[in-house]
């Protein structure tokens, strides 16, 4: 539901800076014919302020994508245990901070393996980081150290697949 609502808020922005640049750019039309080149001009800087900024917003959504349908080109949806947590001291922005996860990753067949990967999260998201937590996760079948977090679960399929892991291995 959340990258629902950014594509719903990256769509009004680009509708609305669209706009923004029909209306400088009918403007800067109506300067050039009235009185040349160089009395519409001043109109290229505001154009420039919202080009750059949409451009920017428009690079971020399709490179997660790509990234996103690279990971699961040859990649398997599961679900990872954290074993450990790490704090890699690097710091992304105010609000995001590198960690390094060590994750048991649950397979398809009920088995597991050890693996790892490092991410970007909010300083708010860190304290529910903890040992036993599930986390999505992308793993790639002929490379399984090849770990990537899942940015759009499954949600009921991974309360299934952690319920069958729990039942198996007599958890609660």
């Amino acid at each position: 539901m959340k990258q629902d609502k950014n594509y719903l808020s990256a769509i009004l922005i680009v509708a609305a800076t669209g706009f923004s640049l029909f209306i400088i750019m009918q403007n800067f039309l109506t300067k050039t014919n009235e009185r040349g080149v160089s009395a519409g001009l001043p109109l290229m800087i505001p154009t420039l302020a919202l080009i750059i900024p949409l451009a920017i917003i428009i690079i971020t959504m399709i490179s997660r994508e790509v990234r996103y349908k690279r990971a699961l080109a040859n990649g398997v949806k599961s679900v990872g245990l954290i074993r450990k947590v790490t704090e890699t001291g690097k710091k992304y922005s105010r609000k995001l901070e590198e960690v390094k996860l060590e994750l048991d990753v649950l397979e398809q067949n009920g088995s597991k393996f050890l693996g790892e990967v490092t991410t970007g999260i909010r300083y708010g998201e860190l304290e529910f980081l903890k040992e036993g937590e599930p986390v999505p996760v992308i793993y790639k079948l002929d490379n399984k150290q090849k770990i990537s977090i899942d940015r759009k679960p499954n949600v009921n399929e991974l309360k299934d697949r952690i319920s069958n892991y729990k039942t198996q291995n007599n958890i609660k």
